[in-house]
């Protein structure tokens, strides 16, 4: 949730309003249950801590807080389910959630440690540089990432990702990271004209980034 640049408050209030009006009944942001793939169980999951994170840093929402952990107890299985889709970035961004939920707002989180020690040594290792050589297609995919990555993100290399409507890959979550961290002006120009179109709902992002790029996903070694 991107906070005000001048004020205690987020700067797109119709977000966490939109959040608190769009749980899902089994606790869940994102796509319906009904309509819900159980391969996409992930992109659920992913979504559901993202709204519960904005929840949190607002101090607002206790009962559909619990309703999301409820929903993250019942469905934590899919985190080690090979069959699972696995949203682009999903194997940095929700360590990353996990550890600012921990973190940040002291969250009890209904997963087993196994399971998060696990998704925190394959975050480790994704980031390591050593293991990983530097490349073009990989400084796009780590931009493409941003909100995963925070404050450890090489910036000056991924604001060159930036489009002329001043977003990362028109993704609201990596654009957000960037105004966050920078408070870059056309970052939040393109966040202001994104939460317009889509009338504030642009937080919870990652199931309409999943649909977008696959199966046909960026070809980041490419670019």
């Amino acid at each position: 949730m991107v906070p005000s640049p001048a004020l205690p408050a987020p700067c797109f209030p119709d977000s966490l309003k939109w959040i608190l009006e769009n749980q899902r009944k089994d606790g869940s942001w994102g796509l319906a249950a009904q309509t819900r793939p159980l391969s996409l169980t992930k992109d659920a999951l992913s979504s559901t801590l993202a709204s519960v994170l904005a929840l949190k840093r607002w101090g607002v929402g206790d009962r559909h807080v619990q309703n999301a952990l409820e929903f993250m107890e019942r469905n934590s299985a899919a985190l080690s389910d090979s069959t699972q889709q696995t949203p682009i970035g999903f194997d940095i961004t929700f360590p990353a959630m996990i550890q600012t939920s921990v973190k940040d707002y002291n969250l009890n989180l209904p997963l087993k440690s196994a399971q998060i020690d696990a998704m925190l040594r394959d975050r480790a290792t994704a980031l390591n540089t050593s293991a990983n050589p530097r490349s073009q297609g990989r400084d796009a995919y780590l931009a493409y990432i941003s909100e995963g990555i925070g404050s450890s993100q090489d910036w000056e290399t991924a604001m060159k990702f930036q489009r002329q409507n001043g977003s990362l890959f028109n993704s609201p979550s990596a654009t957000a990271a960037a105004f966050i961290h920078l408070h870059d002006p056309d970052s939040l120009r393109y966040l202001r004209s994104a939460a317009g179109k889509n009338g504030g709902g642009w937080v919870v992002d990652k199931s309409y980034e999943l649909y977008l790029f696959h199966p046909n996903r960026i070809k980041f070694d490419s670019l």
